[in-house]
């Protein structure tokens, strides 16, 4: 199933570049940043000196922060040249020169050398733009080293199931429709997308040879609400509010940490992440 054209994907793109680092001001994402942070800080198993690929890494947040803060080279691989002329402009304003910018689409990806990366990030909703998530997943296998660890994160079917069902627009025909073909359209600004259980994501990493390790969920406690999606913001979430205060954004990290390997709450994630590893002998 085609999700989108490629003029889709850049008319998508183009104004979400210029305006993605203040979507991320609520702070509603500023917990789930944090979670997905201490997730890389306890699960990525790098050294200093390691080359990591953050695959659909767009403006390079992420690869920013992993570079300073585990001293590492960091590759940011997307298809999208709008996100990384941003990228660019970000690099150059952080002063960074341990981050790379390659212009790639995962499904092929012969830009990425084979057994290139000691390690793997894809955060938030990388995967869930794919045409052909079987391939993207052979394409991570590929690169990645033999003994390397991937954390790959994706939207969830559950949470796209509790939000449309819970919206009280949606009809009946788009529920089956979503439960039956995993794809959600939040908007019409914004592209279809794939959701994924827990147990598709498994099967897909099984498939390119990759072993799993756990799966985990971001956020599965605090969810956002209305105000916390778009940019610019013109209203505050309840729980954006709640979490100004800074015990309170404490104890909901911590709360998050515990749940989120938890198999009773992590499906329920907003996302999910899984933890794969390339067998040494691979």
């Amino acid at each position: 199933m085609a999700l989108m054209t490629e003029q889709q994907f850049e008319q998508f793109f183009t104004p979400y570049a210029e305006n993605v680092e203040g979507f991320y001001e609520a702070r509603y994402w500023s917990l789930s940043d944090e979670l997905i942070k201490e997730l890389i800080r306890r699960h990525l198993d790098v050294e200093p000196g390691d080359r990591v690929l953050d695959a659909g890494g767009g403006t390079g947040r992420f690869a920013l922060w992993l570079a300073g803060e585990l001293g590492v080279r960091v590759t940011v691989a997307d298809k999208s040249e709008t996100m990384l002329a941003q990228a660019e402009r970000n690099l150059a304003n952080a002063g960074s020169t341990s981050v790379d910018l390659v212009l790639a689409d995962l499904h092929d990806a012969p830009e990425l050398p084979t057994d290139g990366f000691d390690a793997i990030i894809s955060t938030y909703g990388v995967l869930s733009f794919l045409e052909d998530p079987e391939q993207v997943f052979r394409t991570l296998a590929r690169v990645l080293k033999p003994g390397g660890v991937g954390l790959l994160m994706s939207h969830s079917l559950s949470t796209a199931l509790t939000s449309k069902l819970s919206d009280g627009t949606t009809t009946a025909q788009e529920i089956r429709n979503l439960y039956q073909k995993r794809v959600v359209q939040w908007s019409p600004s914004v592209p279809p997308l794939r959701v994924y259980t827990a147990q598709e994501l498994t099967d897909l990493a099984h498939t390119a040879g990759l072993e799993v390790h756990r799966t985990f969920g971001v956020t599965c406690v605090a969810h956002p609400g209305p105000e916390d999606f778009g940019y610019p913001y013109t209203g505050e979430s309840k729980i954006s509010r709640s979490l100004q205060d800074p015990e309170f954004f404490q104890a909901a990290l911590e709360t998050e940490l515990s749940a989120s390997a938890d198999p009773a709450w992590s499906e329920r994630g907003i996302n999910l992440l899984i933890k794969v590893s390339k067998p040494a002998g691979g």
